[in-house]
């Protein structure tokens, strides 16, 4: 009995490992949901969407309509997205409200697809701080976006429940991405400052790695739990888990960062 609990650790650990984690996504998206609500939702309201440029200088573009509307659908419907993406993942809400995960998950595609499609419209048309390189590899996980949907979506269409869940997480992650950069910049800057980052155009090798660690690395490490799951080598599980328990401490340093240093600062300024 003892050796069977012994051999069990691992996998217990890795899966304690994966509710921290997005236990900790969970604490940032709350946030950044309620920065998106308050920072644009309610400026809609007060000042109009031209007080947008307080918030982001090109959030808002004087004769520019389809920009404009295009900026409000990427940044308010984040809200609905994020919120219904990460239900989707509670297994308690999967498993007994079966009609509430499907048309959830419909909407969540149906969101994730438009608020990527208009934030690579904005990234091509209006362009972003960044060299080419990092805004290639933002329109690349819009791209894994739209792509994961319509495998996710076919998937669950033929009841190929497994494959229907590979391609769910790996659109969870890709719709995520945004919020992954930012809790790995402002991590970057509240231990080792602007090392790395020329702050006048926003570039340098930190701003790429956090690219790359945004919107790749995620789905590498994906693929990684999922192999530390049906593998038998301790080890490998082991350091898995110890992998996700590193991330979600960067994602508290980054998130405690991002919050004072932008914004707290920016909603109540």
């Amino acid at each position: 009995m003892l050796i069977h609990e012994i051999k069990k650790t691992p996998n217990q650990l890795l899966t304690t490992s994966k509710k921290i984690w997005f236990s900790c996504l969970l604490l940032a998206q709350t946030c950044f949901v309620i920065y998106l609500a308050l920072g644009y939702g309610l400026t809609s309201v007060t000042t109009g969407i031209s007080g947008w440029s307080l918030l982001n200088k090109t959030a808002y573009i004087a004769n520019d309509p389809t920009g404009n509307l295009m900026y409000a659908a990427h940044v308010l419907l984040a809200i609905v997205m994020i919120i219904g993406g990460s239900l989707q993942l509670i297994p308690t809400l999967r498993v007994k409200y079966t009609k509430f995960h499907r048309y959830n998950g419909r909407l969540f595609v149906l969101l994730a697809c438009t608020i990527s499609l208009a934030g690579i419209y904005l990234m091509v048309i209006r362009g972003s701080v960044g060299s080419p390189l990092t805004q290639g590899l933002t329109i690349f996980g819009g791209c894994v976006i739209i792509l994961s949907s319509i495998f996710a979506v076919r998937a669950a269409k033929t009841r190929n429940i497994k494959h229907h869940q590979i391609w769910a997480i790996r659109l969870y992650l890709a719709a995520n991405g945004v919020l992954f950069f930012r809790l790995i910049i402002f991590a970057w800057f509240l231990l080792f400052g602007t090392l790395g980052i020329d702050t006048t155009t926003f570039t340098g090798p930190t701003v790429l790695a956090a690219s790359i660690c945004s919107y790749v690395l995620p789905l590498v490490i994906a693929e990684l739990i999922r192999y530390a799951e049906s593998t038998k080598n301790k080890v490998i599980t082991i350091a898995t888990a110890s992998l996700m328990l590193f991330i979600s401490i960067i994602f508290l340093i980054g998130l405690l960062s991002v919050v004072l240093a932008q914004w707290y600062t920016i909603i109540f300024s």
